[in-house]
Order: structure tokens, then C-alpha cells, then sequence
């Protein structure tokens, strides 16, 4: 919503972002790719992802243009901006989304920033079992899925940790209950995104064998065991080799 004071213009608007999968913003219509790379396309990215403090010059530089010197890509940072504020005028009818501090850029106060990946963390963090299934639902794909930049893998790796972290708490609440088909379900969605997830592989296991599925334990401690001789060149911890002995007896090699 716009709003007149005098001649300057004020906005007053809610940016969304989604990072979980394919990137996309939106404000009161719908959802956009964003400008291109070398519009400000991964400028609007990082400050969507830090919506509450002033992303400086410095950082973006080191983000973006990591072996240059500053010199070299402080004109660049001016037409990411630039072209990152054009975009977001055609957004918000007009109006100034970003603000130019002395040390780098911040939205505007009028301007909320919210995203699917605040909300992940928020329920994450939360602990209980409904607000980690509200953020496994929230989940539809790696962190900017599809894109490569540098400055984004530590926040893929963090992400990655806390869906991994969420499905197990999930998986063990369902076995404690016994609901062994549903916590089979979120166990197989976590070891395809973490095959080395030794106490997920267990809790699988444990489904497999309650659900009579002896021969899919076997595959299951098997499958672990390769990947890690193959990627590690280690064992399973005797954890999970002493319940694939229980579970399975003699089948295990």
C-alpha cells in the first residue's frame, strides 16, 4: 500500500522470498524469478536472506567477487544495487524498497521481508514435533536449488543439518509410538538426502524389520556399509552391525 505525505512517497509493503527450492519474490501479485545475475538477482538474494541488518560493502564484495579487491568491485556492487532496486520498484508500485547506508545497503523500515526460509529455522528451532513437521513441510528443495555461488553453501549445509535433524526427531517419535509405516516414510526421505545418517539407518532398519521386511534390513545395513567403505573408507559404528545382527540374525555378511 502506498501512501502520500506531502510529495514523498512512502511504501508500505510485504516482500516474500523463497529459497527452498527454485528462487522466487513476490509482493501482492505473484511469484517472480527475480532480475538477472547481473541485475542484482543474487544482491536481493543475500539480502533477502538477512533481512534485519545492513549488508555492507565489504561482505557483498567478499560474497560476490571473492578474488578481486575492493576497487575492482565496487562498481559492480553500484550496478547490482541498481539494477536490485529497479526490480523491486516494479514490485512495489514505484516506491524505494532499498536504502544506501554509509556502509552498504538495508531495506527500508516500511518494507517487511519475510521467507520460507525464516520460517524453517523459526519452526527448527522451536523443537516441538508439530513445528518440525510444519518445517519438513515447509521444505521443497535444497537452498537455492539449481544455483552454484560460494557465498550460499554454508547456509545449504545449515539447512540440510536442520531438515536432517527434524526428520530423525520425527522418525523417533513415530517408532515410539509404533506407527512404523509413516516413520518408514520420513526415514527413506532422509537417507536419500543423508546416506551416512547412521542412527537414521537404524531407525529404518527398525521399520523394515517391524514391518516383517527382514530382506530390506539387510539391504539397508548393506547399502550403508559400501557407501561408507566407498566415500570414507570406514566401517558402521558396532551400534548399527549389533542391531543388524539382531534384527536379521546370520543374514548379516
Amino acid at each position: 500500500m502506498v501512501t502520500l505525505e506531502g510529495e514523498r512517497r512512502a511504501v508500505t509493503a510485504t516482500l516474500e522470498f523463497r529459497f527452498l527450492g527454485a528462487f522466487g519474490i513476490r509482493s501482492t501479485g505473484g511469484w517472480h524469478c527475480g532480475p538477472a545475475p547481473k541485475k542484482g538477482r543474487e544482491f536481493l538474494q543475500y539480502l533477502g536472506i538477512h533481512p534485519h541488518r545492513v549488508a555492507t560493502r565489504d561482505e557483498l564484495a567478499a560474497a560476490f567477487w571473492p578474488a578481486l579487491d575492493f576497487e575492482a568491485v565496487a562498481h559492480r556492487i553500484h550496478l547490482a544495487a541498481s539494477g536490485a532496486r529497479v526490480f523491486l520498484r516494479q514490485l512495489c508500485d514505484g516506491a524505494e524498497a532499498l536504502q544506501c547506508v554509509g556502509s552498504g545497503y538495508i531495506w527500508s523500515p516500511e518494507v517487511t521481508v519475510v521467507s520460507d526460509v525464516g520460517r524453517f529455522m523459526e519452526y527448527s528451532r522451536l523443537g516441538t514435533i508439530e513445528s518440525l513437521r510444519a518445517a519438513i513441510n515447509l521444505y521443497a528443495g535444497d537452498f537455492l536449488a539449481g544455483e552454484n555461488a560460494d557465498w550460499l553453501q554454508p547456509m545449504r549445509v545449515r539447512i540440510a543439518s536442520a531438515r536432517a535433524s527434524a526428520l530423525e526427531a520425527i522418525i523417533e517419535d513415530l517408532v515410539a509410538r509404533e506407527q512404523y509405516a509413516a516413520a518408514l516414510s520420513f526415514g527413506l526421505d532422509l537417507m536419500e538426502g543423508e546416506p551416512v545418517h547412521e542412527n537414521g539407518t537404524r531407525l529404518v532398519m527398525r521399520c523394515f524389520a517391524a514391518l516383517g521386511q527382514r530382506t530390506r534390513v539387510l539391504e539397508q545395513y548393506n547399502h550403508l556399509k559400501a557407501y561408507l567403505a566407498e566415500q570414507i573408507g570406514v566401517e558402521p559404528t558396532s551400534e548399527t552391525t549389533q542391531l543388524a545382527f539382531k534384527l536379521v540374525g546370520n543374514l548379516v555378511a
